[in-house]
């Protein structure tokens, strides 16, 4: 089961120390993570501690560009990538399982 892509879809401002948790412990037991914000969920961006996952190997983080304009969130992050619903889908597609924030 090592190596099946764990999808995680952000779409609030909370929860933070539940999702470090999950990401940090798909790590340990060797799934690869990919996060996608939207809504409310993109100023994580500009959290210091949200950012501490850009540092576990293996985490992929994108965000919702468009979500980004309409939450005031202007300043792009380095690390992250800045999209659009097309990212959702694709982790969508490529996750063994997805869980929702």
């Amino acid at each position: 089961m090592a190596d099946k892509l764990l999808g995680i879809m952000i779409t609030k401002y909370e929860n933070l120390d539940h999702i470090a948790g999950v990401v940090k412990a798909a790590r340990k037991a060797g799934h690869p993570v990919q996060l996608f914000m939207t809504d409310e969920g993109v100023k994580f961006t500009r959290d210091p501690k949200f950012l501490e996952l850009l540092k576990v190997d293996g985490v992929e983080i994108s965000v919702c560009d468009h979500s980004c304009e309409k939450q005031g969130v202007h300043e792009k992050t380095d690390g992250i990538s800045y999209g659009s619903q097309y990212n959702n889908a694709g982790l969508l597609h490529d996750s063994e399982r997805v869980l929702v924030f």
